[in-house]
């Protein structure tokens, strides 16, 4: 038994490590071709913020690889750290701390909407820039972050912790406090706006929920009363803008071409590039989509998807796809070798986290989805995104190295029957 697990233990943590260094490397690639000069400035987070080399070797890097490319490999090799930080000590040790960072994220989200609060008293928040009419981003001198990033890994701790031996969850009433610490977070990411993040919330809460026994009828439900309530929110909730996005998706086939060179403008010629590229693709650094520059925006972002397929083909947009479903299944692998309920919910939530939200940015390139501005994990350009993927990521490995040798799982409430 223990010689199978000695064996199975590489397997699973090469089998989480090929497919991020896959994305990474996929990134950082496209990112070369595409970014161009589109993002100022050298390797720090925020947008806006002041460059680390103006001279020396650093600049020459830099010059060589291009400011955008030298920017992701900063957050990169940071994002490596971060990974070590966190993969190294007993990720049990590490709860202990899970609502501390938890109210630490929420108090950095709450600063960002008082700065949106405050507006009509023409009163400014410090270190909140306003960035497109949105924000999002916090700036300590030289330092951005992007505090809705970390709220879905925070959140996942928070669950976790709470979720680990609670029996109520198979009753309503235990629910209340797990939609209590998912809501919370949702409301203040809506004042930013950030509707991609906020949605990519309730995957992660329904997945963990799951796992920790919540009846399946009591989640169908919620969800039953979610889809009821959608139109309420498209109409009283959500912007002008995001409306747009969503009359996009129901309109792409039926409205006419004035229509698509404005409104639909983004969605079309993100399908047009991913459609252009065909089998195998127009080549690295190549395609009109790559030397034509204004023909997509965010090619290095949102859209990075996109210009994957124009350079790469169905041959390297499906690789894409593949290495998320290999980290999923590794991921629930994760979870299931491990009889420590607080480890197995951590790994449910964080492979949902990166699954979920990799699909949903393919499905908003194809048109399934309306775009939200979901980042694809590990690949688009950003340094909060690949910190947060990579901290997932070393937890995961945390709790694969430290899972128990045991022929059974002991008795918790997620083996409770019920339904």
């Amino acid at each position: 038994m223990s010689a199978a697990l000695v064996v199975r233990g590489p397997r699973m943590r090469w089998g989480l490590l090929l497919p991020v260094l896959f994305l990474l490397s996929m990134g950082l690639a496209t990112i070369h071709t595409t970014s161009g000069s589109s993002v100022e400035g050298a390797v720090l987070p925020g947008p806006g913020a002041a460059p680390i080399a103006d001279e020396g070797w650093l600049a020459a890097v830099r010059d060589a690889a291009g400011q955008t490319t030298f920017r992701q490999w900063a957050f990169v090799l940071t994002g490596v750290g971060l990974l070590a930080l966190v993969a190294i000590p007993s990720y049990q040790w590490l709860g202990r701390y899970a609502y501390l960072a938890y109210a630490v994220v929420m108090a950095l989200l709450l600063l960002l909407a008082l700065d949106r609060w405050l507006e009509p008293f023409g009163i400014d928040v410090p270190f909140v820039p306003v960035r497109r009419a949105t924000r999002r981003w916090i700036e300590f001198g030289a330092i951005g972050i992007q505090p809705s990033e970390f709220m879905k890994v925070a959140l996942v701790l928070c669950l976790a912790r709470y979720l680990r031996y609670r029996e109520d969850v198979q009753e309503w009433r235990g629910l209340i406090k797990p939609f209590a610490l998912t809501a919370l977070p949702m409301v203040l990411i809506h004042f930013q706006p950030d509707l991609g993040t906020l949605l990519m919330l309730l995957p992660i809460l329904f997945a963990m929920l799951w796992v920790a026994g919540a009846k399946k009828r009591h989640l169908a439900v919620v969800l039953g009363a979610g889809m009821v309530a959608a139109p309420f929110f498209y109409a009283f909730v959500m912007r002008d803008y995001q409306r747009v996005r969503v009359d996009v998706v129901l309109r792409q086939e039926t409205a006419d071409e004035r229509w698509h060179r404005r409104e639909g403008y983004q969605l079309r010629q993100a399908k047009a590039a991913l459609g252009t590229g065909g089998v195998t693709g127009a080549g690295f650094g190549q395609g009109l989509f790559v030397t034509q520059d204004a023909l997509l925006p965010e090619r290095h972002n949102d859209f990075i998807f996109a210009m994957i397929g124009h350079q790469f083909g169905l041959l390297g947009a499906g690789a894409v796809i593949l290495a998320y479903l290999v980290f999923a299944v590794v991921g629930a692998e994760v979870a299931g070798v491990t009889n420590d309920p607080f480890g197995r919910l951590i790994a449910v939530g964080l492979t949902v986290m990166i699954v979920a939200q990799g699909l949903l940015n393919i499905a908003m390139i194809v048109g399934l989805i309306p775009i939200t501005g979901v980042t694809l994990p590990f690949v688009s350009y950003g340094g909060s995104s690949i910190w947060a993927g990579l901290i997932a990521l070393g937890l995961l490995l945390n709790i694969e190295r430290r899972r128990p040798l045991m022929m059974g799982r002991a008795p918790t409430a997620f083996d409770r029957e019920g339904t």
